[in-house]
């Protein structure tokens, strides 16, 4: 196939002739002058090898030839600017799969209400949840929600929201009782959530190794599921993120406390590859799961 015979703006100009049925509205339509949509006429004109349009009374009447033509070239037209600007996205139809990586407390903290969004305007796509990860190698997830600085390279983010840490316990723990000092807090028997099961110092360790202290940890996890039902069986207190604290499964066993010291707060993120970011699918995505978690704060989202 030799297309290099062939000037494929031509298809342009008979599509728009076509379609307004006469030489200066088709020269309104594409931003050129009459003069010029007459020249690229007559080239398509020698490039079918058929006359087109003919003049009839006041207008031009298309030939059997443009009449067959214009279903075909309205079709193509549309792939060719598909193919260059990408396929348009539409949720209600599409069988797509998504990947989300993220951790157990973003799924219950983020996932959580933006799946009912997902779902209700992409009722026929399926989205995958994968364990957060430090390194993904060439299998890149969609997106990654962390709680953490995002990775250098090629990724991209944005801020979902930050939060603060809170003291969890047992519904009446004595500690929950009253003001509690840095000093008292820190001689609790206590558990922790350490992601890579490693047990490694966070931001409470860092904040109270700024007045002097450190804790006792009695018991690390990996995840924060399963430390409601821990510490209400176990008298164990946790330091944990507010949002975490406030769901309605983790208030129905235990009960918060600010912390006696000042933590740093954290950052949870929406990163993504940059091989994803112009993708319209992929843009629906984050923009649903940015959308959910403003409407859950009460603000509009980010525009």
């Amino acid at each position: 196939m030799n297309l290099r015979r062939y000037d494929l703006n031509l298809l342009v100009v008979v599509d728009a002739v076509l379609r307004e049925g006469s030489i200066s509205a088709a020269a309104l339509r594409l931003g050129l002058t009459q003069p010029a949509v007459s020249q690229a006429l007559a080239r398509a004109r020698a490039m079918f090898g058929d006359p087109l349009m003919v003049r009839s009374g006041r207008g031009l009447q298309a030939t059997p030839r443009a009449i067959e033509l214009q279903a075909e070239l309205a079709a193509l037209l549309e792939q060719v600017e598909t193919l260059i600007d990408g396929q348009v996205f539409g949720p209600a139809q599409s069988r797509r799969s998504f990947s989300i990586a993220a951790s157990d407390l973003a799924e219950m903290v983020v996932m959580s209400g933006a799946m009912a969004r997902l779902v209700a305007e992409a009722p026929l796509c399926r989205f995958q949840l994968w364990p957060a990860r430090h390194d993904y190698g060439e299998v890149i997830p969609d997106v990654v929600l962390m709680g953490a600085a995002p990775p250098e390279g090629p990724w991209l983010s944005c801020d979902l929201y930050q939060d603060r840490f809170v003291m969890l316990a047992r519904r009446g723990h004595q500690a929950l009782g009253g003001a509690l000092s840095a000093e008292a807090f820190a001689a609790l028997p206590q558990a922790m959530v350490s992601p890579r099961g490693d047990g490694a110092s966070g931001p409470v360790d860092a904040a109270l190794s700024a007045v002097g202290l450190s804790r006792q940890v009695h018991f690390v996890t990996t995840r924060f599921g399963s430390l409601p039902t821990i510490l209400a069986k176990s008298g164990l207190v946790a330091a944990v993120p507010a949002r975490f604290a406030a769901l309605p499964a983790v208030m129905a066993l235990c009960a918060r406390a600010e912390l006696p010291v000042a933590v740093a707060p954290f950052t949870m993120r929406l990163v993504w590859h940059r091989t994803r970011d112009s993708d319209p699918a992929q843009q629906w995505l984050r923009e649903r799961i940015v959308a959910s978690v403003a409407t859950e704060d009460g603000r509009a989202p980010a525009g």
